[in-house]
């Protein structure tokens, strides 16, 4: 729900993002003023910093829980090869 009806909106419909479809922009009162071509290279210098989302960064807790899971998996897969061969 969106209140305040004398908010003036600039839409940027061409991103050339894979990742965005459009770009909303509520312009405050005062920068109300400034001419439409300020406002356009305004909004597309501070869209062409949303190209991408930025890349999240693995936590130690993370790495410590991914290396668990391999080596657990790999003492899981020596305990079945071992079983196999005391039944074959």
């Amino acid at each position: 729900m969106l209140k305040g009806v004398n908010k003036q909106i600039l839409e940027i419909t061409n991103t050339e993002s894979p990742y965005f479809e459009k770009i909303v922009f509520f312009v405050r009162p005062e920068g109300a003023k400034a001419e439409d071509s300020v406002l356009q290279s305004e909004a597309q210098k501070f869209s062409a910093q949303a190209l991408k989302p930025p890349k999240t960064r693995k936590t130690a807790k993370d790495r410590l829980l991914t290396a668990a899971c391999i080596f657990l998996g790999a003492g899981a897969g020596a305990a079945l090869t071992v079983i196999m061969g005391i039944i074959a």
